[in-house]
């Protein structure tokens, strides 16, 4: 029971954590240049512990190398989608289709299993999340936006089961996290290398700030994320990191002036619920 509130905590955290750190992504001019600029930043402050720590065996490489791949496909969708909608819209459907993804894959992958007050609650956290991007009143959503959204949370998924894989096939977390950092790193700054050139120094330079700032929140989301992962089912703890998007609808409305309403107040309420019968299940 204490590993379980302890995984419990930490995945909450998780969730805090990567709200702030999606604020500081939808706030930034040039997104491709500001993710690879955090990962860069990232990989720079843990590289110390990649000569600390062991040097991962294949074991474990094997999972670092898909996620690697999973990880730029996943930046690479977030960023069409936020360059097209709203933070209230785009950030519901991407981490909301997410869970059902993830705890499908878990029992495929993972072989583990949910029971059917689990499942419920699964059902329900994942429809109200999805519901925060519904149009308030006669507004029409975004497709090409919901879509790239749609397709980060399948990168999500994707990424949420293999990292869990390759945690606990680690030595420890902190090893698995030091070297997804360093490959992130190494795609998205040769992506923006490419598509930015010559205008990458002055890109940079704009972005660093907010960069240092993300770095921080980036790094606190994987590592706790991971730190769940590797001492609890991925299905639950998945779902509890969607809570992230309570978070999110708040900032998006203190600080982007976004709209949040007594609808998606309701709707919070709903996925707590939804979460709480995920977690007695």
């Amino acid at each position: 029971m204490e590993t379980t509130a302890l995984a419990t905590l930490a995945m909450v955290g998780s969730a805090m954590a990567h709200a702030v750190m999606t604020l500081f992504t939808k706030k930034a001019k040039d997104t491709l240049v500001f993710r690879a600029l955090t990962m860069v930043i990232c990989a720079i402050a843990l590289s110390p512990l990649a000569v600390i720590l062991p040097f991962p065996d294949w074991e474990v490489w094997r999972f670092l190398l898909l996620s690697a791949v999973i990880i730029w496909a996943f930046n690479m969708f977030l960023i069409a989608a936020f360059q097209r909608g709203d933070m209230n819209l785009v950030y519901p459907v991407m981490r909301g289709a997410a869970p059902a993804m993830a705890g499908f894959f878990a029992f495929i992958f993972l072989q583990e299993a949910l029971s059917p007050l689990a499942i419920i609650g699964l059902t329900i956290a994942s429809a109200a999340i999805i519901a925060f991007a519904w149009p308030e009143r006669n507004g029409t959503p975004k497709m090409t936006a919901i879509g790239f959204a749609l397709c980060a949370a399948l990168m999500t998924a994707s990424y949420t089961v293999v990292d869990a894989s390759g945690v606990r096939a680690a030595v420890n977390p902190l090893q698995y996290a030091v070297w997804f950092f360093i490959l992130s790193a190494f795609t998205l700054s040769v992506t923006a290398l490419v598509r930015r050139r010559g205008a990458i120094i002055m890109a940079a330079r704009a972005e660093l700030s907010g960069s240092l700032k993300s770095a921080v929140f980036n790094a606190a989301t994987y590592s706790l994320a991971l730190y769940a992962y590797s001492v609890a089912a991925v299905a639950p703890m998945a779902a509890l990191r969607e809570t992230s998007i309570v978070f999110g609808a708040i900032l998006a409305a203190w600080v982007l002036r976004e709209p949040f309403g007594l609808r998606r107040g309701v709707l919070a309420l709903v996925l707590a619920g939804g979460l709480a019968l995920l977690q007695l299940g």
